[in-house]
Order: structure tokens, then C-alpha cells, then sequence
């Protein structure tokens, strides 16, 4: 059987056709605001049409950008802090209302919330709307989502065509993260939905009947009907990390995806990518997006290159594409042509743009100092951002098990202009720059063969015997004892169970956590146990590039 692996970037998309670890189609397209003409060029371009496939998955950026340049509609957010909390304390990257009722620590209502309050404010907000998206949050909701719930009710009688994001479906303790991954979920989802049907209509439109799979930040695929929009941002740099582990055997090293509008940094250690521990941060936006330690730097190969009197700098945005390919500024792309260090674009249009910046006599000079530049701005980016890495409990771990290895990682670099900056990275960064045989389709080849991922941990309280489950903000009532060793193990394998084959998802290579239990003390007593466990399938890829 073969796979089809897709990558939608903001400049172009890249698609491979995978039949049995072996690349037999691979093309690049440049990517059209009409996203549904840009995917069936792809397949057309793979001669697809009516072929058996085991599978179709897509990385894409469009989320992310979404996001990042604040094209989303904007809804309304109210928060239920309670008590004992400064809201001011936060840096909120959107309005919100405060109303009352209170939830504790242990899901307890403790202060009953105003119905009045409540009444009013759906209301106003019916009255004065601008959009029928709202998000709820409460402080303590994924430990009881009764207000949230209750809350919800009374918008949607005040409006049922009211779109409504309660924060307990990302059933994490921090409020802060908590709140803005509902809110952006929420916002996100029409223009996810209609990336979603063109995708569907690209692919019916071919004679496919494959299932189409989603790339999520985390490194994992999910059906295209089970993801959550938000779950999508920075798949674009997963798959840069996924496509490195595919085509190499190195066990461990620094990916460097080199785009035209962005450059995707991220680490595998011991064969496994390195997950953050905190979630996404996408611009000023903390989420609880489970993610790979992934970061995206705004330089690539058609950054603008810009001369301010006798000096060059790069811009952090691109005006379209590099000169000697048509576009209509210099480019580090034009310096890589010049020089003979691509296989594209027109020399002698490369030597014009370069021409525009410095006098003839200078080009070389010109364009290796271009080139420098870029290696100057990754590498201070990896620098960087090793610092944070190495604050990743998995980072830390990993060194003091690979003291040798953790000295210095090599970096893989793909990308259609790794070749041409390839010596330049290794004169700044001092070590050793590998290039796979596919570097210009590296993330589709990370997307065909990426595998999913799968997370259920179980929170219990046998006191008030309540359970929850983190990733789906599941919540309901423990009937087992107050005391559970081997029964909460069984109760977690058959929730993950359930769980995983709605995804689709085989749990033959999970990997169990150790269960924590706390004892709950009364009056020098012990009357029941705090209960954490968990069971995951971690990232990967399903084979190697033969």
C-alpha cells in the first residue's frame, strides 16, 4: 500500500507518494489563497487519481498564521475565577468579563453563582454582539464543570444559534493556558472547517477513498473529523522534525527545516522528539496544545534584503518570491543562485538583484555576506533556544543519561536552500551540517509517515469519588473503592481503551506511567486517595526512507 503525505506551507506545498518506505512521486506547488486548487494540483501532480492509498495526511500552517496575524473572528470570553486569584497578574492577549460563582481546588462549589448577574450578561452580550462565539472558563472546571455547564444554558436560551467553547474540555489545572487554548480553539474552528471540506472535496474530486489524516503539533495524526482545530498549530515544524528521523539513522540532533518565509528549529534525542513541557506558545498566546519543543524563526530564503545606506539587513518578512525566480526584491535565494549553490533561478537575474545592493565589483562579496547573515540569525536562534531546551525535564534527563552526546548535536538541515547554506551553518554553528537526499520535501515525508500519538491520564478523587480525564475533560463518578490499587488500573486501560478506538488508535506499544497515590488525611485519619496515572503512545515515525 502506499501513502500520500502533504505539507501545506505558506509559499508552496510540498506532496510525496510513499509506496513501501520508498519515495515514487515527490512535487512542490506553489500554495494559492484557493486551497482547494493548490490540493488537487498536488495530487494531480502525483497521479493519484483513483489509486487504493492506505492513507492521505497534511501538515499545515494555516492555524498558526491565523493566529499570528490576528485573521480570526473575535468572540466573547467570560471567566470564573473565584476568589484569591489577580487576574491582573496575567498578560491577557484578549478582553474578557469576570463573573461570580466559585469551584475549589478539590471541584467543590463553595460560592453559588448570581443567576441575576448571569441573566444580564447574556443579555448584553446578545445585544451588543459582534459574533456568536463565546468561550466560559472556570478556574477549577476541569475538576467540576457544573458551572461552566450551567452558564452555557443561559446563553444559549438567551441566543441558540450561540457558539459556546467551555474551558473543561482541555482538562488541565492552568486557568491562564486553559482559557486562551478554548478561546483559540473556538476561533479557529471556521477556518479550520473550511480547510477541512476543501480538503475533503480535493480528494473526492480525485476518486480517493482513503482516509485522510491531520498532523498535530504533538508529532501525531488523527482523522480529519476527530482533530481539534488548535491542535493543528505547528505541524508545519512537527513535520520538519519527523521528516529528519525518517531519512536519517543518527539518533540524535538539532533539525533545521529551512523555508521561504520561515526557518523550523526543533530536537530529537535517542530517536524520540523532544515534547514541551508547558504547550504551545503561539505568539502571545500561552495554550495547553500538547506540542514538540518546536519554534519557528522568521528568516528564510525569500526574506527580504533590505540596504540602509551602506549596510544590509534582513527583513522578517518575505515580498514574494526571490528575484531570479520572478519575484521583486533580493532575496538570500539570489545570493544561493549567484554563487551556484542551487540548482534554480536565473543567474543572471540573481546578479541584478544583487546588483541593486551593492556595486558590481562586490557581488561574490555581496552574497556570501547574505548567506552569513541567515547563519548568523539560526544560529543565534539555536543558541537560544537551547537554553530553553535544556529546561525540558526530557532534556535534562536525556543529557545526564548521554553526558558525551549532549556536548554537541549535529543539525540536520532540509529545506529547499539547506544545500546553499549548508557551509555557511557549519563555519558559524562549528559542527557537522547533514542534508537528506529529500531536503525539499522533507515535511511531506514527515507527514506520510508520522504515526499517531494517544494520551489518557486519569485524575481521581476517591473521596468525593470523581474521576477526570486531561485530555478530554471527561468527567463523571468513581463507584470503585476508596482505596484502589488494582482497580484504578483497570478502570484507566479500559477508558484508554475506549478512547483510542474512537481515533482509530492501536495501544499495543503504550507506554504506562507510574500511579501516584496521595493519601486524603481527616481528623488524623486516612479516608481516601488523590489518584494520577496515565498511559501514552508516543511520537515517532512508522519507517526510514529506503
Amino acid at each position: 500500500m502506499s501513502q500520500v503525505g502533504i505539507d501545506v506551507g505558506g509559499t508552496f506545498t510540498d506532496a510525496v507518494l510513499l509506496t513501501e518506505g520508498v519515495i515514487t512521486k515527490k512535487t512542490k506547488v506553489p500554495t494559492q489563497e484557493n486551497l482547494l486548487l493548490t490540493l488537487l494540483n498536488a495530487l494531480d501532480q502525483l497521479d493519484v487519481a483513483g489509486k487504493e492509498l492506505e492513507h492521505i495526511t497534511v501538515s499545515t500552517t494555516l492555524v498558526t498564521n491565523g493566529i499570528l496575524q490576528r485573521r480570526l473572528p473575535e468572540g466573547k470570553v467570560y471567566l470564573l475565577p473565584g476568589s484569591g486569584m489577580k487576574m491582573e497578574s496575567f498578560a491577557w492577549p484578549i478582553p474578557y468579563e469576570v463573573l461570580s460563582g466559585e469551584i475549589d481546588y478539590r471541584g467543590r462549589e463553595v460560592v453559588q453563582p448570581n443567576d441575576l448577574e448571569w441573566y444580564r450578561a447574556a443579555q448584553q452580550w446578545k445585544k451588543e454582539r459582534e459574533s456568536n462565539l463565546v468561550t466560559i472558563v472556570g478556574k477549577f472546571s476541569h475538576r467540576n464543570k457544573i458551572h461552566e455547564e450551567r452558564l452555557a444554558t443561559v446563553f444559549r436560551q438567551a441566543d441558540p444559534q450561540a457558539h459556546i467553547a467551555l474551558g473543561h474540555d482541555w482538562g488541565q489545572a492552568n486557568f491562564y493556558r486553559r482559557s486562551l487554548t478554548a478561546y483559540l480553539n473556538l476561533t479557529s474552528t471556521e477556518l479550520f472547517t473550511q480547510f477541512a471540506s476543501g480538503l475533503e472535496q480535493a480528494v473526492a474530486q480525485r476518486g480517493i477513498r482513503a482516509p485522510i489524516m491531520v498532523l498535530k503539533a504533538d508529532g501525531g495524526v488523527l482523522p480529519l473529523s476527530r482533530i481539534r482545530p488548535v491542535e493543528t498549530v505547528y505541524s508545519g515544524p512537527a513535520a520538519s522534525v519527523l521528516g529528519a528521523m525518517a531519512q536519517t539513522d543518527a539518533s540524535s540532533f538539532v533539525v533545521v527545516d529551512i523555508g521561504g518565509t520561515t526557518t523550523d528549529l526543533g530536537i530529537v534525542l535517542s530517536n524520540s522528539p523532544l515534547l514541551s513541557s508547558r504547550g504551545a506558545q503561539i505568539g502571545p498566546f500561552a495554550t495547553l496544545v500538547r506540542s514538540l519543543a518546536v519554534r519557528s524563526v522568521p528568516v528564510g530564503g525569500d526574506s527580504a534584503v533590505i540596504r540602509q545606506g551602506k549596510e544590509l539587513s534582513l527583513a522578517r518578512y518575505r515580498l514574494g518570491p526571490a528575484f531570479c525566480l520572478g519575484g521583486p526584491v533580493p532575496t538570500p535565494t539570489d545570493a544561493m543562485c549567484y554563487l551556484g549553490l542551487v540548482p534554480f533561478g536565473d543567474r543572471q537575474k540573481a546578479g541584478a538583484a544583487l546588483a541593486s545592493l551593492m556595486q558590481p565589483q562586490e557581488l561574490a562579496q555581496t552574497a556570501q555576506h547574505i548567506l552569513q547573515m541567515v547563519a548568523e540569525r539560526i544560529a543565534q536562534e539555536i543558541e537560544s533556544l537551547e537554553k530553553e531546551w535544556r529546561e525540558e525535564p526530557a532534556y535534562k534527563i536525556w543529557g545526564v543519561l548521554h553526558p558525551h552526546e549532549a556536548l554537541q548535536l549535529h543539525v540536520w538541515a532540509s529545506g529547499g536552500c539547506a544545500s546553499g547554506l549548508k557551509t555557511y551553518l557549519e563555519e558559524r554553528l562549528h559542527t557537522k551540517v547533514r542534508i537528506g537526499r529529500y531536503p525539499e520535501v522533507s515535511n511531506a515525508i514527515g507527514a506520510a509517515l508520522a504515526r499517531p500519538t494517544f494520551s489518557c491520564t486519569l485524575h481521581l478523587d476517591t473521596v468525593l469519588r470523581r474521576f477526570r480525564i486531561e485530555e478530554t475533560g471527561e468527567q463523571g463518578i468513581w463507584e470503585g473503592s476508596k482505596r484502589p490499587h488494582l482497580e484504578v488500573d483497570t478502570f484507566l486501560e479500559q477508558v484508554a481503551l475506549r478512547l483510542a478506538a474512537a481515533q482509530g488508535i492501536d495501544l499495543r506499544d503504550a507506554q504506562k506511567e507510574e500511579f501516584d497515590f496521595f493519601p486524603i488525611v481527616q481528623e488524623f485519619k486516612t479516608v481516601g486517595q488523590i489518584v494520577r496515572g496515565a498511559l501514552h503512545v508516543p511520537p515517532g515515525v512508522r519507517g526510514r526512507i529506503s
